[in-house]
């Protein structure tokens, strides 16, 4: 597969949903479209726990990555603020649904989204680890009221949240 999609010229999109990939699978395509046009990368339910993020072989064209009911924890956050804090971002969708991300996972993903200019949607919903500690952390990015240039600082890109709001 990694030959067909190194020389997918005209490859937009790509649903990998239901297959067991993992993380190395998962690394190895993600590498593998670094040349590619993919603007929209679809990983849900493929037993991914981590990802490992390359700034040389990182899609230039993504905008919307899912990774919907996956393993992805603390660490796997690590990887993908790779994605989020480099120069040139494109990404402006990261679907992260029903993964095991908890609050120390969203502060890894709160500082990357300090400096980034592109992502307008994040989705958390169903990370039972996200704590109140966790949603104030969000709050805060997006809007942090502790004095006029935090808030002139804050991010003004990110336009949807989604997280469980009933903790």
């Amino acid at each position: 597969m990694v030959p067909f999609l190194q020389n997918a010229n005209n490859l937009k999109y790509l649903s990998l949903d239901g297959n067991n990939l993992a993380s190395d699978g998962h690394n190895l395509i993600f590498r593998a479209l670094r040349n590619s046009p993919i603007e929209r990368l679809n990983c849900n339910n493929c037993g991914i726990e981590s990802i490992e993020i390359d700034n040389n072989h990182i899609p230039n064209n993504l905008m919307q990555l899912r990774l919907n009911r996956n393993k992805i924890n603390a660490y796997g956050c690590r990887g993908l603020a790779k994605l989020l804090q480099r120069e040139g971002a494109t990404l402006t969708q990261l679907w992260l649904n029903n993964n095991k991300i908890n609050d120390d996972g969203v502060e890894i993903l709160v500082d990357a989204l300090q400096s980034n200019t592109s992502l307008t949607f994040l989705d958390l919903i169903g990370n039972d680890g996200i704590s109140r500690q966790g949603q104030l952390m969000l709050l805060k990015l997006v809007n942090d009221i502790s004095s006029i240039k935090a808030t002139l600082h804050s991010n003004h890109t990110l336009e949807h949240i989604y997280v469980n709001w009933g903790i």
